[in-house]
């Protein structure tokens, strides 16, 4: 497996309780790091496939509202404010 070194600036305290944990665990830092990152990488790709299911069903949704036709009211009995029925004769 080919490797590259990585440089990170970290804060001494957290550095330093970073290696004491990983010591007190037998565990190197370079390899909970490594875990960290591969966890991170597997949680976000859940959630870009989580994304991308309810992007799909949201177009999906989209699609058939606008493949059924408004319901047209005949002019003479539009809804006005408040759901009162618009007539020419209330107009004036």
């Amino acid at each position: 497996m080919n490797t590259t070194l990585i440089t990170l600036n970290v804060p001494n305290k957290i550095k330093d309780d970073f290696y004491t944990v990983c010591k007190v665990n037998q565990s190197s830092m370079t390899s909970e790091i490594v875990r960290f990152m591969n966890h991170f990488i597997s949680e976000e790709v859940e959630k870009f496939k989580q994304n991308r299911v309810n992007t799909k069903e949201i177009n999906e949704f989209k699609q058939r509202i606008s493949s059924v036709p408004p319901k047209h009211q005949p002019h003479n009995q539009q809804k006005g404010w408040f759901g009162k029925e618009k007539s020419w004769e209330n107009t004036y």
